[in-house]
């Protein structure tokens, strides 16, 4: 057994199901682990879930991993690095949630010319959507020197196998009054320099997370890297719609150089947020917070 404070793990995602508690996330270049617990605090390796294949479109990189529950089967969303050098998310599925996940096909669900990452699942009534990040490095913009994330949404097929019709666009991590203060500032050498630039302004938009709050709002994050702190931001659209309009709040959810969050209900019934903390290899780990609704929208206990 491991102990939650001995587990390093980054982009942390918890499925509640059946008495326990299934943690992934992050794992290393070609295969992604799982871990099971009953209290939060300890928790089990299982075996790997999920390894990318000598034929496969991607090459390395299982990262931001969820599983979600859906018509009786779990999907599973993961980032990986493509043969092409773009990133996308693949998605497979299994029968139970620590069972071996196999690719629904062998691409990406994400635009593939496209560098996205951070995919989520959303299912408003009968329809599922995917909600991810389009970020660096081909987000950059040449004439002002600087990398702008966008948060795009698609809806895609109840097979979860392909996006139907065109992805939209619901917001640019520079619209973001908090965001759009604060880009992070970024200083490569060597190989890095070679394909960045030795200096880079970049508004980041990792992690987009949507729930539906009880009002009817939907409120989604997602965590930028604000000059060296990472943060949970929350912006909401009012309306219901995963179209918008989305509005941009004022204050960070949480603000203590710790981010990537989701949420989800624990096995008493109370709603958790779990997101990584710190921003700060090797010591990140999984965090879990009471949330509560207040004025609207949500807040930290």
């Amino acid at each position: 057994m491991i102990h939650r404070q001995d587990l390093r793990i980054r982009d942390p995602f918890i499925l509640p199901h059946e008495g326990a508690y299934y943690l992934t996330g992050s794992g290393n270049e070609t295969s992604l682990p799982l871990y099971r617990s009953y209290d939060l605090e300890t928790f089990e390796e299982l075996p790997p879930i999920f390894t990318i294949d000598a034929d496969s479109w991607a090459e390395k990189d299982t990262w931001a991993a969820e599983i979600h529950a859906y018509r009786g089967k779990f999907y599973l969303f993961v980032s990986l690095l493509g043969k092409n050098g773009l990133r996308g998310t693949q998605v497979a599925v299994s029968d139970t949630p620590d069972g071996r996940y196999l690719p629904v096909k062998n691409a990406p669900i994400t635009p593939a010319g496209q560098n996205c990452i951070d995919a989520s699942l959303f299912v408003d009534g009968d329809t599922p959507y995917i909600v991810y990040s389009h970020d660096w490095p081909d987000n950059y913009i040449k004439e002002e020197g600087v990398h702008v994330g966008e948060i795009f949404a698609a809806e895609v097929t109840p097979d979860l196998s392909d996006i139907v019709g065109e992805p939209f666009l619901l917001f640019t991590s520079r619209e973001a009054p908090l965001s759009a203060a604060a880009p992070n500032e970024i200083f490569f050498e060597g190989e890095n320099a070679r394909i960045f630039g030795e200096h880079v302004i970049r508004y980041g938009s990792d992690a987009p997370f949507v729930q539906r709050l009880s009002s009817g709002a939907l409120y989604l994050t997602w965590s930028p890297m604000l000059k060296n702190n990472y943060v949970i931001l929350g912006v909401l659209s009012e309306s219901g719609s995963i179209r918008g309009p989305w509005r941009h709040l004022d204050t960070p959810l949480y603000a203590k150089n710790g981010g990537h969050a989701m949420f989800f209900t624990d096995l008493d019934g109370t709603r958790r947020a779990c997101f990584h903390a710190p921003e700060h290899a090797p010591f990140e780990r999984a965090t879990f917070k009471t949330v509560v609704e207040e004025k609207g929208v949500l807040k930290l206990i």
